[in-house]
């Protein structure tokens, strides 16, 4: 009996060691592309399969192997209509000449515009300077402000909030003179501010954060996510149902996609819930959410490197 149980722990320990191994040697660095159509009414027909690059949570501190991974899979795409960088960019002030190294990789026909998380609001990182630093890339911020994207004679709306987290985001001053019953696309660090996202009838809601909870388990899901909703509001798409089921009101037309991001933040690991970079296309219709079949980051790496 005894040897049982000692030959069980063992088992047991080496298991344990064997997935912390896996959560932190290979897992943060398996990035996944996620390929997601999203499908709105009011969309113009001008923007029927608008591609939208979306980046987020890569909580920069050098320019290392996972950072280096990312820049052959930026380069390795083809061209996007539009890119989001939406939030926590940099982890610390050392993260900036990296990060934007990094953003060289960048390929957008409409540019690629920005918003704060909370990472940008502390560890030693200047807010003010950086959004300077993001302007002179032409990596444009919108920090509580919007622009407009046009095509072929129609356009939308794209608007952005500084970080939810600290209570920075003012999405009425975001939208504050933006042209009426244009399709707004609104990129927002943190999934907790959608109610207001609601309110203001915003169509399309692009936000990260959560990480996906980082760390998830077989049956439970996430522990932890960041979010104030809890596990409720770990990753991927909410809408109708779904979405009230969360915040408790009606969403009306208000859909929403959270990544869980590119890096890392506390523990330095994931488990079963690999970093994302995600391809969003826009699509003209019934209000609709369809996952499209994954692209393995491994195959544009192979591909870049012949």
């Amino acid at each position: 009996m005894r040897k049982a149980v000692l030959t069980a722990a063992g088992a047991l320990g080496a298991a344990g060691a064997a997935a912390l191994a896996y959560a932190t040697a290979i897992e943060p660095y398996d990035i996944r592309i996620e390929h997601i159509e999203l499908t709105s009414p009011r969309l113009p027909a001008a923007f029927d399969g608008y591609t939208v690059y979306q980046i987020s949570d890569i909580h920069m501190r050098q320019m290392g192997r996972r950072e280096r991974k990312i820049r052959t899979i930026l380069k390795s795409l083809p061209p996007a209509d539009l890119i989001t960088l939406t939030g926590d960019l940099i982890h610390t002030r050392a993260g900036t000449d990296p990060f934007f190294e990094l953003a060289k990789s960048f390929q957008s026909r409409d540019g690629a515009y920005s918003v704060f998380g909370n990472s940008e609001h502390k560890n030693g990182v200047r807010p003010g300077l950086f959004a300077a630093q993001l302007a002179g890339r032409g990596l444009h911020p919108l920090l509580n402000a919007h622009t407009v994207i046009a095509r072929g004679g129609e356009s939308i709306v794209l608007a952005g909030v500084d970080d939810p987290v600290n209570d920075l985001d003012r999405l009425s001053d975001a939208l504050a003179g933006a042209p009426p019953d244009k399709f707004i696309l609104l990129m927002m660090h943190s999934p907790d501010s959608v109610a207001d996202a609601v309110a203001q009838d915003v169509d399309v809601v692009l936000s990260g954060h959560t990480h996906g909870g980082q760390v998830c388990f077989p049956f439970i899901g996430a522990p932890y996510t960041h979010s104030l909703f809890g596990k409720e509001m770990s990753s991927g798409y909410y809408a109708g149902m779904k979405l009230r089921k969360v915040i408790g009101i009606a969403p009306g037309r208000t859909q929403m996609y959270v990544t869980r991001g590119l890096g890392v933040s506390g523990l330095a690991l994931r488990f079963l819930c690999p970093p994302e970079l995600t391809i969003v296309t826009l699509r003209r219709g019934a209000p609709s959410f369809r996952a499209l079949p994954e692209t393995p980051a491994r195959t544009l790496e192979s591909a870049s490197i012949r």
